[in-house]
């Protein structure tokens, strides 16, 4: 029996009552976060909550715990579960909507946290690296209210990733309606070129001028990844020069080496974009260093 927390309260995971009414369900209006603990820790909490919190507030969707309700429910789901290192994810819905005729709309919402034990992505995807496919047939609209959240509307992306495997890779590279990379389907992207790293830029990252004025477009759909935000982290200080700009096709199959970022899969190497190889079709030197930094941070 797995143990879960709800709204405050400890369940058996399979035994919760949500309301079939929950507008998470019914609409997909709700957020979440997906985290790795490891050692009983969970890797930069901090920035998980910060960027849930700020989704909430941008999507509407109430969040009525403090940062330190949410990091003690995630500290005692490992407990309960005896797990250390471990998959969670935290949700947070807009719950149930009933109008009131004195005070408007109003919101009973959901929060949970689950964990389960980490499921690693294979070694030999580390080794030879990961193939992705070109996702052609649906693009990212930056103008979207959801763009540059993670949100319960996932449909798209699963259905991208059930095409890559169907297409014999392991994910899929997002573009948006202008064409230029945003993402792939559950990790973020960087490219190294002539020994500098670059990634697309987040709405966070469009508000600085410089990156703004360069950038084709004006909105992005990219997730500010908390891995993703620890790899920018540590390049820059590790002196390894870093480009945050408005990337396409051209510059990926141009790329001395590509590698996708999530919690769960922490720095994936990619090998092979459909039938191109990137580089010698292994792990760079640029990417194997930061697989390294990022393994001694995440050991600290």
């Amino acid at each position: 029996m797995s143990i879960a927390w709800l709204n405050a309260n400890f369940v058996d995971e399979d035994s919760p009552n949500i309301s079939l009414r929950d507008t998470g369900l019914l609409h997909a209006a709700g957020v979440f976060t997906t985290m790795r603990a490891l050692s009983g820790r969970v890797f930069r909490l901090p920035q998980h909550l910060l960027r849930l919190r700020t989704s909430c507030e941008a999507l509407f969707v109430p969040l009525q715990f403090s940062d330190a309700d949410l990091a003690g429910a995630v500290d005692e789901v490992l407990a309960r579960n005896n797990l250390a290192d471990a998959r969670l994810r935290l949700t947070v819905t807009r719950g149930q909507s009933q109008q009131d005729p004195l005070h408007g709309t109003h919101l009973t919402p959901n929060c949970f946290v689950t964990a389960t034990p980490l499921q690693p992505y294979p070694a030999h995807f580390y080794a030879q690296g990961l193939t992705v496919m070109l996702n052609d047939e649906q693009k990212l609209n930056p103008y979207d209210h959801q763009a540059g959240h993670k949100t319960l509307d996932y449909f798209s992306r699963l259905a991208a990733l059930r095409e890559a495997v169907r297409r014999g890779a392991g994910e899929a590279l997002w573009f948006n309606i202008h064409n230029y990379l945003q993402s792939a389907s559950i990790a973020n992207v960087f490219l190294v070129k002539d020994k500098t790293l670059f990634t697309p830029p987040t709405n966070e990252d469009l508000r600085d001028p410089a990156i703004a004025a360069a950038c084709p477009y004006p909105k992005s759909n990219v997730l500010p990844g908390v891995t993703r935000g620890a790899i920018l982290d540590l390049a820059r200080a590790n002196n390894l020069p870093t480009r945050i700009e408005a990337l396409n096709v051209n510059n990926v199959l141009e790329a001395d080496e590509v590698f996708l970022t999530n919690s769960i899969m922490q720095i994936m190497p990619v090998g092979r974009v459909e039938k191109h190889t990137v580089g010698e079709a292994t792990p760079g030197p640029i990417t194997q260093m930061l697989i390294s930094l990022l393994q001694d941070e995440m050991a600290e």
